[in-house]
């Protein structure tokens, strides 16, 4: 990351973490999510618990350091505009973790953000749970779960 100091030079800040064994990682991104970092929101008559994009990305930061996520096509089809992404987590064993998921979105969204912001956020949450974060969200037989 590159910072401008107040006489115009720059310097750079190197941000260090350390990669986890692969089984450690895999553990820790299979945790639960607390309660406390879910929110709610009404979709027609159901009320769906779900996590943030944003509130996924710290877990990952916490969970799986150095995770990356790469956006790999958006396209329009039809009415709706598809996303598909990889989540990339590379692991002390030299493994790369890699997760690869779709989603879509309607061209005209109830949402407040652009349909394709919403494809990729939602494309990012599919990726983390296909790596054990926030699983527990998913496939959920009753009205409640999203």
């Amino acid at each position: 990351m590159l910072q401008t100091s107040s006489n115009g030079t720059q310097a750079t800040t190197v941000i260090k973490f350390s990669l986890r064994p692969t089984a450690e990682t895999l553990a820790d991104l299979s945790r639960p999510i607390d309660p406390r970092h879910l929110k709610t929101r009404k979709q027609g008559s159901a009320t769906l618990t779900y996590c943030p994009w944003n509130t996924i990305a710290r877990h990952l930061h916490h969970r799986a350091p150095g995770w990356c996520w790469e956006v790999q096509s958006v396209q329009a089809v039809g009415n709706a505009v598809v996303v598909t992404g990889r989540l990339t987590i590379p692991t002390a064993d030299g493994d790369l973790l890699h997760y690869s998921a779709v989603a879509s979105e309607p061209l005209e969204s109830t949402s407040k953000a652009p349909a394709a912001e919403v494809a990729a956020n939602s494309c990012l949450r599919r990726a983390a749970a296909l790596a054990g974060l926030g699983l527990e969200l998913w496939g959920r037989t009753d009205e409640n779960y999203h």
